[in-house]
């Protein structure tokens, strides 16, 4: 630590900290200025502007960042580094950047969070309450979220089965880290799904227009719950059968999942075709 007594931040340092500086907290800080902008220029939020509204968005901006910050610390383990690292942040970006997709997938879940701070302040913007701009704010995204259950069947039927059968035809291993990870997505939708559901049916909040009333929309409309938890359930079937069965036999599994994709696709013709 004897730069810190001289004065001077030694090369390396200042070289990490530019790098850091320009490709990364830069756009981060512009993605700020540019929610401040679009309230500004939009007449619904800036007329809900006021100091109050101001300082809840900021405030709310914390748990944002926090929650970006854990997944970051996710990121940088699965590299090899532990979440104390997280300190010397812009030192292993300098490092790795230009060489490994580390750096992207920081400056990916950083933006994220940026981009669902300022979707949700939006909503806290344009209410003269704060409070019931914050709750549009979490509907929005609850609405959102319970039906990301049919976002995973996607991901699984373009990014996993044309895939899976390759592999199963040739012999080769299964993605485990993929089919876990869809496990996990899969169970955080359906939780939320479920929560909707009751919230929606034993509370007395009205069906409407406001993102709210849409969310209690959403969780009354039983033929619609049903499918989406049809259709999670395949998700768990198709990934534990992805985990699990190839070791007995992968032409077995290849048939599974075949009829898994095949089920799942009926489903949404028949929602589709309006049949719940």
């Amino acid at each position: 630590m004897l730069w810190l007594r001289k004065g001077y931040l030694p090369p390396g340092i200042l070289t990490a900290m530019r790098v850091f500086v320009r490709d990364y907290l830069l756009p981060w800080l512009l993605a700020v200025g540019f929610w401040l902008v679009l309230w500004l220029l939009v007449p619904p939020t800036r007329e809900g502007l006021n100091a109050v509204n101001i300082f809840a968005v900021f405030l709310l901006l914390i748990p944002f960042l926090l929650v970006a910050l854990h997944f970051v610390g996710k990121t940088l383990e699965r590299y090899g580094y532990s979440r104390e690292d997280i300190r010397r942040l812009p030192e292993i970006i300098e490092k790795t950047h230009g060489r490994l997709y580390l750096p992207k997938e920081v400056f990916e879940t950083v933006t994220r969070a940026l981009m669902f701070w300022g979707l949700v302040a939006t909503a806290v913007v344009m209410t003269e309450n704060p409070l019931k701009g914050l709750l549009n704010g979490v509907a929005i995204f609850v609405r959102i979220f319970a039906l990301f259950v049919l976002f995973v069947s996607m991901v699984l039927w373009v990014m996993d089965f044309p895939f899976a059968l390759y592999k199963l035809f040739k012999g080769r291993d299964l993605s485990r880290d993929f089919l876990v990870e869809m496990i996990r997505q899969n169970l955080i939708y359906t939780a939320i799904l479920i929560a909707v559901r009751l919230i929606a049916l034993y509370s007395s909040y009205p069906a409407g227009n406001d993102p709210i009333g849409e969310v209690m929309t959403i969780g009354r409309k039983t033929g619609l719950v049903k499918f989406l938890l049809e259709l999670s359930g395949l998700n768990f079937l198709y990934c534990l059968t992805g985990l699990y069965l190839p070791k007995k036999s992968r032409k077995l599994t290849a048939l599974a999942l075949t009829l898994i994709v095949l089920t799942q696709i009926l489903l949404i013709w028949r929602v589709l075709m309006g049949k719940f």
